[in-house]
């Protein structure tokens, strides 16, 4: 059976899994560590947000969209955001206990 069944094309012409083979074991088991947190946090994210009631919902006006798009940016030109990078952080901080 051929190894990268299931993959997509994508990871496999990325080249990371010939990167993988000359891993050190201790580091392709901190690896695995990691990829499996990050699929644990994504799980997490897609029940929670399964859970959510939204039967009571009314949708947004054009008006209602075009303000909070405007909002938004202004925030961005104000530097009033926050980073992918730092979004993860916080989230391993407030998830660590699955650890």
């Amino acid at each position: 059976m051929d190894m990268t069944y299931g993959m997509s094309e994508q990871l496999v012409n990325s080249g990371l899994l010939t990167q993988i083979h000359d891993l050190s074991t201790e580091d392709k088991q901190c690896l695995l560590r990691y990829i499996s947190e990050e699929v644990e946090l994504e799980s997490l994210e897609e029940d929670e947000w399964d859970r959510q009631d939204t039967s009571n919902l009314e949708p947004y006006t054009l008006e209602e969209l075009y303000a909070r798009i405007e909002e938004s940016h202004q925030q961005y030109l104000r530097g009033e955001y926050v980073t992918e990078a730092e979004v993860r952080e916080e989230m391993r901080k407030e998830f660590a206990w699955l650890q």
